[in-house]
Formats: structure tokens, sequence, C-alpha cells
């Protein structure tokens, strides 16, 4: 296991395949007694739900986005990575409290008030972490960096919201924190990197598209997804469909720029772009939920947040979270049967649960369709990727 500890990578994403792993498990054992009529295995007063967005967006992305972040960002800053000293004792508390998130859900607020607490602590130590790397670059271009420092800042204060929320009993404080970690945290990191690496990688395997990523674009992806997140703070959902219905069309606009219908000829490449697709899907989900909503009509129910989570960020984390594997593992940038098929029951997972809240009358079998399409994606990509992390690199270069 001390290979582990030789590169970033290795730790946080080891971590985050194990939170993956258990939150899904979680979650697909609290849908079974749900359907058998017992009730989640929770002492901490919450609802299922929360726990589950809790769990889903801070309780694994954040692992992976560590790991890339001390892999990929010092090359983007032009510095030496991290040394152990300077991101194991961080990196071995965060997985740790993410680990026993599960028994403290049992034990009641107080203790998972406190396991939080260490997870929220660990989390913003990583991301000083990072903000020094910034500060010690000579690079010109430090824009992705700093965006995503301040995507991860964020992420960190939604943690501790959350916290606060199970301490205090507060169902606003946890709406916060979810409201914080998908549309301040995630939605914006995530355009920030695929802006960085989506047009750079794309045009390494096709030389006839141009890598194009103007400035303008990550400010409006960036820019549009804090404005959604203050909206739904503010509780306005009505009004989201002023800065979604744009942005659908610009998400759109963007995967065709890119080449999304190009790149299906590269398996590992065209998962990257079909990712990034569904951010269009999802920006014009939400607004047709907010138009609806101006009209006085509930409908869709979380079928634009699905389509953000499973679609969007977990389909890029796949794509992405497999080429840096293989790539430092020494291994082929291919991705085998096995990822791909994966990837394909990913988008399956996505359309069931979209599909759930837009057909409410088959919501119970499409929901544990979705969830058993997801355990099937993610059970054998880990049984494929988690031993790359504790094994010696392929081409028996160090790292």
């Amino acid at each position: 296991m001390k290979r582990l500890l030789e590169a970033p990578h290795r730790l946080f994403f080891f971590f985050a395949v194990v939170q993956l792993l258990l939150a899904s498990a979680w979650w697909a054992a609290t849908l079974l007694l749900r359907a058998r009529g017992y009730p989640a295995p929770l002492a901490s007063g919450l609802e299922p739900v929360s726990v589950h967005a809790f769990l889903m967006v801070y309780g694994f992305f954040a692992y992976f986005v560590f790991g890339f972040l001390f892999t990929a960002g010092p090359r983007w800053l032009e510095v030496p990575g991290p040394t152990r000293r300077e991101y194991v004792p961080a990196g071995i508390a965060m997985g740790a409290a993410g680990v026993l998130l599960y028994p403290a859900l049992a034990l009641g607020p107080p203790i998972l008030a406190l396991c939080v607490a260490v997870l929220a602590v660990s989390w913003l130590a990583n991301a000083g972490r990072f903000l020094r790397l910034i500060a010690k670059s000579p690079a010109k271009d430090r824009q992705h960096a700093m965006l995503a420092a301040a995507a991860v800042i964020a992420g960190g204060l939604g943690v501790l919201a959350f916290g606060a929320g199970v301490a205090l009993e507060s169902e606003r404080l946890l709406r916060i924190s979810q409201a914080i970690g998908v549309w301040a945290f995630l939605v914006p990191l995530f355009c920030t990197v695929c802006h960085r690496m989506l047009p750079f990688f794309t045009a390494n395997v096709l030389p006839f598209v141009k890598a194009w990523r103007p400035g303008w674009l990550l400010a409006t992806l960036y820019a549009g997804s804090l404005a959604h997140g203050v909206l739904a703070a503010l509780d306005l959902p009505q009004w989201l469909w002023v800065v979604d219905l744009p942005l659908a069309a610009v998400g759109f606009s963007i995967s065709r720029r890119w080449g999304v219908a190009k790149s299906l000829g590269n398996r590992l490449l065209a998962m990257l772009h079909l990712g990034f697709l569904w951010i269009g899907i999802a920006f014009a989900l939400h607004a047709a939920q907010s138009l609806l909503l101006l009209a006085d009509v509930h409908a869709l129910g979380l079928a634009p947040v699905h389509a953000f989570t499973i679609g969007f960020l977990a389909s890029v984390t796949l794509a992405m979270v497999s080429r840096v594997s293989c790539g430092h593992s020494g291994r082929t940038l291919a991705a085998d049967r096995l990822t791909w098929h994966a990837f394909l029951l990913l988008q399956a997972a996505a359309v069931l649960r979209v599909a759930a809240d837009l057909w409410p009358a088959h919501y119970g079998a499409l929901l544990l369709a979705a969830a058993g399409c997801w355990l099937a994606c993610f059970g054998p990509w880990a049984w494929r990727y988690l031993p790359l992390y504790w094994r010696a690199r392929a081409d028996g270069r160090p790292g």
C-alpha cells in the first residue's frame, strides 16, 4: 500500500473510488429498504434525500477533484507538484473523515456534525495547499487554476454549511449546502476543467479540430452557474429560465463547436464530449421547469438536477479519471471494452433517472432501474481501476 503515497492521484483517487462505492451502496440499501416499507439506516433525524444529496455531491467528487488538481494543476502553473508531506496528512484526514461519515449517520447529529467538520477542515487544508501552488507559479495564465481554487473553497464552505445544518437542525442550511455544492462548487469547477482540457485533448486526437476556448465562454459558464445558484438559494426557481435558457443554447453550441460528432471515432474522447453534451440538456430541462413554474405548473421534479449530477458531472468524472488513471499508470490512453460499456451504462442510468421524474406513474421502477445501471457501471469500473492506485506503473516509471 506504500504506492498509494507515491503520487497525489493515487491517494485521492483511491479514496474517491472507495467513497463512490460506499455512497452508492448506502443509497441502494436505502432504496431497497424503502421499497419494502422499512426506514433508512439513519439515527440523525435527517431526511434520507438530504443525506443522499450530501454524499453524492460532497462524498466522492472532491477526492477526484483534488487528485486531478494536484496532478494537472502543477503543469498548468509550471511549478513542482506538492510533496508527500504537503498533501498526505490532509489527504488521509479527508479520506478517513469521509469513511467515518457512514457509521456517524447512525450515531446521531453531534457525532455526524463533528465528522463533517473534520472533513471540511481537511478539505480546506488541501485547498490551501493548491492556493500555495498558485502563489508560487510563474505562469502568465493562471485563470483556470484560480477559478478552480475558488470553486473548491466554495465546496469546503458548503460542507461546513451542511455540518451547521445538522448541528442546528436547520433545513435551510441543508438546502444552502446543496445549492453551494452543485452551483458554486461542482458545475463551475467542471466547466473550468472542460474549458481547459476538452479542446486540448480533442486537438491532440483530431488535428483538424482547432482548440477553441475563448475567455468569454468560461466567464459565461462560470458566472451563469453562480447566478443559477443564487436564484435557487433565494427560492426564485420561476426565474431560473432567465439564466438557464441562454446557457442551454451556449452548451449545445459549444458541444457542436468542440466536435462532439467528430469525437465518436475515439471512445475515450467521445466519453468526454458526450458527458459535456449533458450540460446543454440539463440547462434546457431547468429552463423548461422554470418556465412551467412561471405558469404555476409544477413538473419535471428532480429531472434537471440529475441531468447535471449523473449526466454531466458523473460522466465527465468517469471519462477524465479513466484517462488520468491510464496515463499515470503507464497504460495506453484508450477506453477498453469494460470502460466503454461502463460509460454506456452510466448514460442509461442518467436517462432512466431523468425519465423517472418525467413519467411519475413509473417512478419507482425507473428509479430502481437507474440505481441498477449506476451500480452495474461503477462496480466493474472500480474493480478495473482501483488496483491501479496500489500497483506499480506498467512502464516501470515512478509516480
